[in-house]
């Protein structure tokens, strides 16, 4: 069973690192893996950090996790804001910061998973409350 987590994990890494943010600079970044773990729930649950490599701060931070079947097609994605969606938080340069994610789907089904990171760079207008 451990070997099992183990490969589970070091596949989701590994798979994690191919994944592009969908900003073109890419400051910010997985901080180390992704550990992928069952909830008191029985849900996937997914932990790890991130880390602003820029040299400005960044706000609006959000990780996205999509799982897909054999197929490609998605099952489920969820995303989830290191900052509990305060619009004033800001991650500073070289600051890392901790997220956990949950999604329901059964892990039988689950083929590949793909990491997303949203952010926007600190200069920008905030949105509209």
């Amino acid at each position: 069973m451990k070997k099992l987590i183990f490969a589970a994990i070091l596949i989701f890494f590994i798979g994690a690192l191919g994944c592009d943010s969908p900003n073109e600079n890419g400051v910010v970044q997985l901080d180390g893996p992704i550990l992928e773990s069952m909830d008191a729930d029985s849900n996937l649950e997914f932990n790890g950090a991130l880390i602003n490599t820029g040299e400005s701060p960044v706000r609006s931070v959000y990780i996205v996790i999509v799982l897909k079947d054999r197929e490609g097609n998605v099952i489920e994605a969820n995303s989830v804001s290191i900052f509990d969606e305060d619009p004033n938080a800001f991650l500073y340069p070289s600051e890392r910061a901790f997220f956990s994610l949950s999604v329901a789907s059964d892990p039988n089904r689950v083929f590949s998973k793909e990491v997303e990171i949203y952010y926007e760079d600190a200069s920008d207008t905030p949105p509209s409350s």
